[in-house]
């Protein structure tokens, strides 16, 4: 299946893009989307356990699967003063 994600903040950075269309095996779950993004990528290694899913337009639960088509903006939290 093929789904966009959509970078923002540090991991815009990191993935030196904004926007890419990802191919994910079925039955892919938020959380191992996260752990895939993680491998080699050590901007999303430190920020994994706080790293949020919002799939077309909807924060979603870590478990949930993901589905052919999703636009998943994937999210940190912001900080600032």
């Amino acid at each position: 299946m093929i789904v966009t994600l959509r970078f923002f903040s540090v991991l815009r950075e990191a993935f030196g893009a904004g926007v890419v269309e990802v191919e994910l095996e079925a039955g892919t779950t938020g959380a191992e989307l996260i752990e895939l993004l993680a491998v080699n990528n050590e901007e999303v290694e430190k920020l994994q356990s706080v790293i949020r899913l919002a799939v077309n337009d909807d924060y979603i639960d870590p478990t949930s699967l993901l589905s052919d088509g999703d636009d998943i903006a994937v999210i940190t939290p912001v900080s600032g003063g």
